[in-house]
C-alpha cells in the first residue's frame, strides 16, 4: 500500500470517479479536501457512501466552491485551511449531450484555467492530475477533426464544436488548456486518459449518467436491434477500480511528470462481445446484425428518433477500430502492479447494479 504524504484537493469529488478516487486516497492515508458546489447535500452523501465502503473518513474535509467563480468562490479563511494542499486532482467535467459551446467551455475549458491559477496562488503544488479521455490519444481522429496537436493555436475551435459536439470538443480543448496553463505556472502536471469507464470490480457500482449504463438500458429495453459498426469495432473499457488506482500511482511517480497516460484494461473485447456479455446477463438475445456508424449518425439527426432510441450521435464517436497504445501504462504498471480487470465478470456485476 502507498503511504501517502499527500494533502489532496479533489475537484469533482462527489462524481462517479471522484468518490472512488477519494476512497482510494483515504485508504492510502492521504489528507483530502473535497471541493463541492452544494456542501449541505454532497457532504452527507459522500460520508455515508464511504461508511458503507468501510472507509475511515476522518481525514476528509469539505470546502464549498465552484471552478467557474473568481477564486473558486472561496473565502480567505478557506484558502488558509487549504494552504498545505500539495496535490490537485481534477475529476470534474460538465458531462451532457447537446450542450451549447458556451455551456461546455465555461466549465470544461475556462474552469480549468481558473482552477489552476486560483490554487497556484495559495498552495505549492507538487502535482496537478487531470482526468481527460482516450479519444485524445487517437492522433488520426484528432487530425481528421481538424485539431493541430503540435500547433494547437491553429485549431478552429468553433468548427470542432460543430463537428464533434460540445462535450467532446470542450474536453479536447480543456486538455490542451490544462497543459498550457500548468506549464505557464510551472506546475508539474499529469494527464490521465481513461477508456470508457465500467463499474467497480467488487460491487459493479456505476451511476445512471454513464455511457455504459445507457448501453445496458438500451439492450434491456430492446432498443438496440443492430450493432453500430462492424465486428472490428470496440468500445475501449477500464473499470473505475483500475482507473483511480492508476491516478493515485501516477500522481506520485516521477516518471509521469508532464506525461499523458492512457489507462485501459490490457485485454480489450469487441463491442459485439461486450453486447453479448450484457445480453447474456439480461437473459435476452443479443442483436446479430450491424449498422454502419455513418448511416446511424445520419439517422440520429432526427431528434424524435434519437429520443425514441435513447441515443445521441455524440455517443457513436467513442466506438472505434483503432488499437489503443497501452505501452506507457503497461511499462509503468510493472512497478504499480495494478491487477488487470476480469472484464466479463466486472461487466456482469455492472449489469446487475444497473438492473437492480
Amino acid at each position: 500500500m502507498l503511504m501517502s504524504s499527500q494533502t489532496a484537493l479533489v475537484v469533482g469529488a462527489t462524481g462517479f470517479i471522484g468518490k472512488f478516487l477519494v476512497a482510494q486516497l483515504l485508504r492510502n492515508h492521504a489528507k483530502v479536501f473535497a471541493l463541492c458546489r452544494n456542501i449541505n447535500e454532497q457532504e452527507s452523501q459522500l460520508r455515508s457512501w464511504l461508511t458503507q465502503q468501510n472507509i475511515n473518513d476522518q481525514e476528509l474535509s469539505f470546502i464549498q466552491g465552484d471552478i467557474t467563480l473568481p477564486n473558486l468562490g472561496l473565502s480567505p479563511e478557506d484558502w488558509k485551511t487549504l494552504k498545505e494542499v500539495n496535490y490537485l486532482y481534477n475529476a470534474s467535467a460538465l458531462f451532457k449531450w447537446h450542450l451549447s459551446m458556451q455551456q461546455a467551455k465555461a466549465v470544461n475549458v475556462d474552469g480549468l484555467t481558473n482552477l489552476l491559477h486560483s490554487v497556484n496562488k495559495h498552495c505549492h503544488l507538487e502535482r496537478a492530475v487531470h482526468l481527460s479521455g482516450f479519444m485524445l490519444t487517437l492522433d488520426q481522429h484528432l487530425k481528421a477533426a481538424g485539431i493541430f496537436r503540435e500547433h494547437i493555436e491553429k485549431t478552429d475551435w468553433p468548427k470542432i464544436y460543430e463537428a464533434l459536439g460540445a462535450y467532446e470538443a470542450s474536453k479536447i480543448e480543456g486538455h490542451f488548456n490544462w497543459i498550457k496553463q500548468a506549464n505557464l505556472l510551472n506546475i508539474p502536471w499529469t494527464v490521465i486518459h481513461p477508456a470508457t469507464v465500467i463499474g467497480d470490480e467488487i460491487t459493479g457500482e456505476i451511476p445512471a449518467s454513464q455511457p455504459i449504463t445507457a448501453l445496458i438500458q438500451q439492450l434491456q429495453q430492446r432498443k438496440m436491434s443492430a450493432l453500430p459498426g462492424t465486428p472490428q469495432h470496440s468500445l475501449p473499457l477500464v473499470s473505475v477500480t483500475m482507473l483511480v488506482n492508476a491516478m493515485v500511482h501516477a500522481s506520485e511517480d516521477p516518471e509521469t511528470v508532464k506525461q499523458e497516460i492512457l489507462v485501459a484494461n490490457p485485454q480489450q473485447i469487441s463491442l459485439q462481445t461486450l453486447v453479448q456479455i450484457v445480453a447474456q446477463s439480461l437473459e435476452i438475445n443479443p442483436p446479430r446484425h450491424f449498422i454502419s456508424i455513418s448511416f446511424l449518425t445520419w439517422l440520429l439527426k432526427w431528434q424524435w428518433l434519437a429520443k425514441k432510441l435513447d441515443m445521441s450521435p455524440e455517443m457513436l464517436n467513442f466506438i472505434r477500430t483503432e488499437q489503443l497504445d497501452l505501452g506507457a501504462f503497461n511499462r509503468l504498471n510493472q512497478q504499480w502492479k495494478i491487477p488487470p480487470t476480469e472484464l466479463k465478470e466486472t461487466m456482469q456485476k455492472t449489469v446487475e447494479w444497473v438492473t437492480r
